[in-house]
C-alpha cells in the first residue's frame, strides 16, 4: 500500500476508533497494522493519539487585575518585603491603607487578598526585580587587648526577654577606606528584631558609647545586654566600663565568624546597604541627613510596619536541613507580646495607627533621592 492511501485509511478509520468501545478498537487497531504494516504502537498514535493528547480547557484567572494593582501598592508600603513576611501582614496592612485612603480596594478584591496563599503572591511579586549588589571589603580592625575580659558567647542571652541587643558598624567608605567617614551603628534585639541605627563620623570610642546611650534611649525597653565583633570599636575599656557600671551584660562573637552576630549582619543589608547603598559619605551635612532619615523615617517604619520573621526550629533529617518559622510580625507587636511596659510604647502604638505607611515610605524614596553628595570622591589606587 502506497504511503498515502496508509494516511487515507488512517484518517477514515481514526474518527470511528474514537467513538467504539475497548474491544472493537482491538479489532480496529489489528486490521490497520495488518493492511498498513505498521507497528502496533505507531498505528495507536495515528488512530487516537491526537485526542488523547487534546488539550483541557484553559483554568480561568482567579486573581485578576486588580489584585495584581493591589498587591503593587501595598507591597511598596511594605518596603518590597518577601512573599512569606509579606502574607501574614496583608490584613493589618490593607486596613491601614484604607484607613489613609492610600488604596480603595473592593469587596471581592479583599476577599481574594485574604486567601491568597504565599506561593501564588511569590509568582505575583516574581516581576519586580530586585537589585543585586555586591560584596564589599571590611572595615573592622581586631581588639585584642581586652578579649579576655569580654566573653565569647553565642547562645547565652535570653531570646525570649527584650533589651538584649546585637551591634555592628556599617562603614560608608566606598571605593577607599583613606580618611575619615561615616559609620552607622547598628543595633538589633535578639527577642522582638528591634533595630535602631545611629549614624557617626568615625569610630573613636567615645563616639561609639554616645551612639550607644542614644540607642538606649530610643529603646522602648530596658538595655540588657550587648553582643559585638571583635572589632577595636567595641572592644575597647571605654565601652567595656560603661557596660560594667549600668550592669549590662557585654559579650563578643568569635574572630571571624560573621554567623555569631548574624541578626545584626542581616539587618546591616535590609536597613542600611540597601537603602542607602555604598557611596561614601564624610561631611556634617551627609552626617545631619542620615541621622534624621533614620530617626524620623526608617526607625517608625522597620519598627511598626515591616514584619520579621523568627526562627522557631532548625533540624536536619536525612541529610536536608528544615528551617521553620513563627508567623511574621512587626517588631513593635513582638514587644507589646513579650509584655513590657515603657511610656513610650503607648506612643508607638498610636503612631502606628495614626501613619500612612505608603505615605510614609515614599517621604523615605524621596529623603533618599535627595542624599548629599560628597565634596570629594576618593578611589582606591
Amino acid at each position: 500500500m502506497r504511503i498515502g492511501a496508509r494516511y487515507e485509511l488512517a484518517s477514515e478509520m481514526a474518527t470511528l476508533y474514537c467513538t467504539v468501545g475497548r474491544a472493537e478498537k482491538g479489532l480496529l487497531l489489528d486490521h490497520f497494522c495488518g493492511v498498513t504494516g505498521y507497528n502496533r504502537k505507531y498505528a495507536l498514535s495515528l488512530l487516537g493519539g491526537r485526542q488523547r493528547r487534546r488539550r483541557s480547557a484553559r483554568r480561568r484567572l482567579l486573581y485578576g487585575a486588580k489584585v495584581q494593582t493591589a498587591l503593587a501598592t501595598l507591597w511598596e508600603a511594605a518596603g518590597y518585603i518577601c512573599a512569606e513576611r509579606l502574607r501574614p501582614f496583608l490584613p493589618e496592612l490593607l486596613d491601614s491603607l484604607e484607613r489613609h485612603r492610600a488604596l480603595v480596594v473592593d469587596a471581592e478584591t479583599r476577599a481574594k487578598l485574604s486567601r491568597i496563599s504565599v506561593a501564588t503572591l511569590k509568582r505575583r511579586l516574581k516581576k519586580l526585580a530586585v537589585l543585586v549588589r555586591g560584596r564589599r571589603m571590611s572595615t573592622t580592625r581586631p581588639g585584642s587587648l581586652l578579649r579576655r575580659q569580654i566573653p565569647v558567647e553565642l547562645s547565652g542571652f535570653d531570646r525570649d526577654v527584650a533589651g538584649y541587643l546585637e551591634i555592628d558598624l556599617v562603614a560608608h567608605c566606598g571605593d577607599s577606606g583613606a580618611g575619615q567617614f561615616i559609620y552607622t551603628l547598628c543595633a538589633t534585639d535578639l527577642a522582638t528584631g528591634w533595630t535602631e541605627r545611629v549614624a557617626v563620623l568615625g569610630k573613636g570610642q567615645a563616639l561609639i558609647v554616645a551612639a550607644i546611650e542614644q540607642i538606649q534611649a530610643q529603646l522602648p525597653f530596658a538595655l540588657r545586654g550587648l553582643h559585638s565583633d571583635n572589632g577595636s570599636e567595641f572592644l575597647n575599656a571605654m565601652l567595656l566600663n560603661w557596660c560594667k557600671e549600668r550592669a549590662v551584660a557585654f559579650t563578643r562573637g568569635r574572630p571571624y565568624r560573621k554567623n555569631d552576630n548574624a541578626h545584626v549582619e542581616q539587618k546591616n543589608w535590609t536597613l542600611v546597604r540597601k537603602l542607602i547603598g555604598y557611596s561614601r559619605l564624610e561631611t556634617p551635612e551627609q552626617l545631619a541627613w542620615l541621622n534624621a532619615l533614620y530617626a524620623e523615617l526608617l526607625r517608625p517604619y522597620n519598627n511598626c510596619f515591616q514584619p520579621v520573621m523568627k526562627l522557631v526550629e532548625k533540624a536536619r533529617r536525612n541529610g536536608v536541613l528544615t528551617k521553620h518559622y513563627d508567623i511574621p510580625k512587626t517588631p513593635l507587636r513582638r514587644v507589646l507580646a513579650v509584655g513590657e511596659s515603657c511610656p513610650m510604647l503607648g506612643e508607638l502604638e498610636q503612631l502606628a495607627q495614626t501613619t500612612n505607611p505608603l505615605a510614609l515610605k515614599r517621604r523615605i524614596d524621596r529623603s533618599l533621592a535627595a542624599m548629599p553628595h560628597a565634596l570629594e570622591v576618593h578611589r582606591s589606587a
